[in-house]
């Protein structure tokens, strides 16, 4: 249970650092647009990363499935 808080954790960090770099590159290159397609890249990656936290999260949290017996 530990490892999937550290990966989540990894995953937002990872995805924060992403996101911010995107920002910057807007900020500082908005008039290139090798830089606001390499932008875009990694606003993709940092909302896809947002997302396996979440997945790994509710993964986490999810009550486990009771096998059903049949008689």
């Amino acid at each position: 249970m530990v490892r999937r808080i550290e990966n989540v954790i990894l995953l937002k960090v990872i995805g924060s650092f992403e996101l911010a770099a995107a920002l910057l590159m807007f900020y500082f290159f908005s008039d290139e647009v090798p830089a606001l397609i390499g932008a875009v890249i990694l606003l993709g990656l940092a909302v896809n990363s947002f997302v396996q936290a979440h997945k790994c999260y509710k993964r986490q949290y999810a009550p486990k499935k009771a096998e059903e017996t049949s008689d």
